[in-house]
């Protein structure tokens, strides 16, 4: 059984110029970023895979390509944290898909994305310590199912990245000290926006 929640770094999609690539970057780039900033993520900055990837994704649908602020590591992982996990003021976003659907944690959404999982061969790493609807899995789960089941990548993209991406994406960049967060956020709301407009 494949499986979603384990580390992730990006490479080149195993089916890149293609549809199946394209649903792939969404799902590495998602699974990349959307965990707590480390040594995959520095290595992703540095080689300038991330940016490659930015880049291929937006032209691919007749974007303007962004450019990632340069950003020291120590600064992201700040910047993640105010985010995405503890907040004195709040937490501006909550990462994880369900909480954009039901306003709350666990809820029916979270049971759906699960049965979607077990439906389609996926399972939770059993060291991965985050709820299975948090976006590092999601977006991992998209890219493991891009290959094998191309429409099902993509309805896991639209169904569960999309709608976080609409409620939180102008919120994470008007928060965002550093400008990455908000600069990934925002592509990837307008990509996926594209995506559903070319073909909803």
């Amino acid at each position: 059984m494949r499986q979603t929640g384990a580390d992730a770094s990006l490479c080149n999609p195993s089916h890149a110029g293609d549809v199946e690539g394209y649903v792939e970057w969404i799902g590495l780039v998602t699974a990349a970023t959307f965990r707590s900033p480390g040594g995959a993520l520095e290595r992703d900055l540095t080689s300038g895979r991330l940016q490659e990837a930015l880049t291929e994704l937006a032209r691919d649908r007749g974007l303007a390509p962004p450019k990632l602020p340069d950003v020291p590591l120590s600064e992201l992982q700040s910047a993640y944290t105010s985010l995405f996990v503890v907040n004195p003021g709040g937490l501006p976003a909550p990462p994880y898909a369900g909480y954009a659907l039901d306003d709350q944690l666990m809820g029916k959404a979270q049971e759906a994305l699960q049965a979607f999982y077990a439906a389609h061969g996926l399972a939770v790493d059993e060291s991965w310590q985050e709820l299975p609807d948090h976006l590092a899995a999601v977006g991992e789960a998209i890219a493991l199912l891009s290959g094998q089941d191309p429409q099902a990548a993509r309805t896991l993209a639209l169904g569960y990245l999309r709608p976080w991406l609409e409620r939180y994406a102008e919120l994470v960049a008007s928060e965002d000290p550093t400008g990455f967060y908000g600069t990934i956020c925002e592509t990837l709301k307008q990509v996926l926006e594209a995506e559903y407009e070319a073909n909803p």
